[in-house]
Formats: structure tokens, sequence, C-alpha cells
């Protein structure tokens, strides 16, 4: 066997340290190149980029957020169901509100109508900015059904159980009725079925009826609906165009998660808006009792009570000293195109004031500043614009017009 001479040696490991050399060279040039690489990507050259904007609030940061939920009639400009819903709040209760199709509001620029036919109105928040107008409560969100789409839902959970109070009947254009649902305690209601009983209106019986009826089936379906949020995701899919909402998939998904965990949890609270007879303009309809849905209000709902300023227009409550019904659709025109919420609060104690009051809730340079402006955009005196003694809660502002109120004035431009 031959051995290597010295020098064979000597040069095998002069070509290992120039391969070393080389290859140790080609990594501190990748490391060089990376680290370029780095510092360019880090420390970009140019315009500094846009900032990014800011999410706007959700129900997700809301102490309290509230959702409208209707369910509009079949083939008519109606609804036959409307419940004002909350989670959370400072004793983490849920609200259930019923409000009557038939009460009276005031659809801003569209005039008074039924609350049920907002839904007409071509503002898509006409209906929640009407409620939230008369009741002083935050309406943050809505989600709207048409009654294909309240069905479908019924049968997503698996159909309701409940006592039918009253036999149900579909009313022919020519006066015969065909039966559709007879009376009867624990019924398995399936969608159709669930829809017609909720939705029912027998002749002669007050809207208070067809409230507690649409109360019950939806008191059943919150019920019944899955605590899983993916799965709840999958259930509102599925409704498709039938079902309309303010809030994306997934926050409407966690929303109406919590609300079922609190009813499942009996941690839920039931009311009717409540309503007095709306006079003899309004034979068959009614006005939201203001005194008592803002108790309501205040003892329900108060994280979410409206706060004047940029995004929440001022309530002005309208009562009429004079007695003639003119100075009140005058002075609501007068307001509502100052960019004003009016408040119909009907006759005050007494007619035949001779002199207007505004009455601000304390004497407070923001206070003294609506109520100047207010007596601006109603045409009297700055002298009319008094500070509550006790504060005020029933609205932002309370007018009480008197003779000096001039409805045969035309607003001069200035």
């Amino acid at each position: 066997m031959s051995q290597d001479s010295p020098a064979s040696a000597q040069s095998a490991q002069e070509t290992s340290r120039r391969r070393l050399v080389w290859l140790s060279s080609i990594v501190l040039a990748l490391v060089a190149l990376l680290l370029l690489a780095w510092f360019l990507l880090s420390h970009p050259t140019g315009a500094a980029p846009a900032p990014k904007p800011t999410p706007s609030p959700t129900a997700s940061v809301l102490t309290q957020p509230t959702l409208l939920f209707q369910v509009e009639e079949l083939n008519k400009p109606f609804t036959i169901g409307n419940a004002l819903t909350s989670v959370g709040g400072p004793k983490d209760l849920a609200n259930d509100v019923t409000i009557p199709s038939n009460v009276i509001v005031d659809a801003g620029t569209a005039g008074e109508m039924p609350f049920g036919k907002t839904v007409v109105v071509p503002d898509g928040n006409a209906s929640a900015n009407a409620l939230s107008d008369v009741t002083g409560i935050r309406v943050d969100s809505t989600l709207m059904m048409d009654p294909l789409g309240f069905s479908a839902l019924v049968d997503a959970v698996g159909g309701v159980t409940t006592d039918v109070d009253v036999e149900v009947v579909d009313i022919k254009p020519d006066g015969t009725t065909v039966p559709v649902l007879p009376a009867g305690k624990g019924q398995i209601l399936q969608g159709p079925k669930a829809l017609a009983y909720a939705s029912y209106l027998a002749p002669g019986e007050p809207e208070s009826a067809r409230m507690a009826r649409f109360d019950r089936v939806f008191r059943l379906v919150l019920a019944q609906l899955p605590s899983d949020q993916t799965k709840m995701e999958e259930i509102i899919t599925s409704l498709g165009s039938s079902s309309h909402s303010t809030l994306p998939t997934p926050a409407l998904a966690t929303y109406l998660v919590r609300l079922h965990d609190a009813v499942v949890a009996d941690k839920a609270v039931y009311r009717n808006l409540p309503v007095v007879p709306a006079g003899l303009a309004y034979p068959e309809q009614s006005r939201v009792n203001i005194l008592a849905s803002t108790a309501m209000a205040r003892k329900l709902f108060p994280d979410a009570l409206r706060v004047p300023g940029p995004n929440s227009k001022v309530r002005v409550l309208v009562q009429n000293g004079v007695g003639s019904p003119s100075p009140m659709q005058y002075a609501r025109t007068l307001l509502v195109d100052g960019g004003y919420s009016y408040v119909n609060g009907g006759a005050a104690a007494e007619f035949g004031q001779k002199k207007s009051r505004i009455l601000v809730p304390n004497s407070s340079t923001t206070a003294m500043g609506w109520g100047a402006d207010i007596a601006k955009t109603l045409l009297l005196p700055k002298g009319d614009v008094q500070a509550a003694t006790h504060g005020q809660t029933v609205a932002d502002v309370i007018v009480v017009l008197g003779e000096d109120f001039a409805v045969d004035v035309t607003p001069t431009s200035e």
C-alpha cells in the first residue's frame, strides 16, 4: 500500500482551506443579502403608507347593545311583529319589548304613521330612528325578515310547541273562511303554521292579542336557537334574501347567541311598550305613553339611552297649551326641518296658555344653547327658554306651546 507524500498532504490541506474560505464567503454574502432585504422591507422609501381607519363601533363594544327584530306581513307593506331586544347592561339581563304595529310614531320627513308602516319609508333606518326618537332608547341594529324567512327560522329550530288560544282561519275576499289551525293546547307548529298563529288577529280583537301571539312564538324560537356560534351563523346564512340585518353575519350570530343564552338561563325581561289610545284623529291606533315608556327605558335600558351629540339629535317633546291642533303640526315641521327629533307630547295640563315655555334640563351652557336654538327654530322669543328647577327625564327639551306661537308666520331666511 502506498502512502501519500508530505507534499501531497500539504496540497490537500490547501485545497480544503480554499474550499472552506469559498463556502464561508458565500454564507456571509447570503447573510448580508438577507439583512439588506430585511432593512428595506422594514424601512420603505417614499411616502408613508396611509393609516388604517379605525373600525366603527359594533354591538360587541357596547355595554348594552340593542337590536330591533321585525317580521313583515305577507304581500303587504306592514309588519306583523316587532320586538326591541337588548343584551348585557348593568344587570346583565336581556330585554324583549314588543312594539305594537299600530302605534303612531313620527318618521321624520315622512310624517306620522303606524309603526308597522315605517318599513315602506325609503330610509332603511326609518323604523329604528322612529322608535328611538319616541322612546329615547338607542337602537343599534335591526333584523328584518319576510314571512318566508320567519317561517324558515322556525323550521330551522325544529318547530315550536305552544298552546293555540284561538282558531286561526284565513278570511277570503268574499268573506268565506278557510280553517288554518285549530285551537288547542300543546300543539307542535312548524314554520308556516307558526307564522299563521304569530300573525293572526281575529275580527274585533285588539292589536295586543296579536302582539301576545307573536311574542309567544318569538320567545320559543329564541329558546331553541343554538348556543354554538358556527351553527347560529349557518342558520342566518340559510335564510338568504328573506332576512336582512344591519349587522354582519358573525356579529349578528354573536348577538343572537347572547340573547338565546339569557332566555334559557331565565335572565330575560319581557314587556310591551306602554301605549294609550291615539284619540279621534286615529281611532284604531295608539300612541306611546311617554311617561311610562320613559320610566321603562331608564329601568331596563340604562346603558342604551340616547345622549345628544354629534351622532344623536336632541329630542324635543312638544305639548299643546293652546287647544287647537294646528300648532302641533306646524311646530313639528319647523323642528324636523331644523334637525331635531320631534316627540308628540299631546295636550298640556291646561289650554289657553298665553306664553310658550321651552324647558331645558338645567342652566348649563349646552342646555341653554339648545333652548336658544329651538326658540329661534320655532320663531319664539329667547325669553321663553327656562331651566327646569328639578330636571326632567321625558325628553332632552320640553316645549309647551302658548298663544305666542304664531302658526301663520312663514319663516324668513337670514
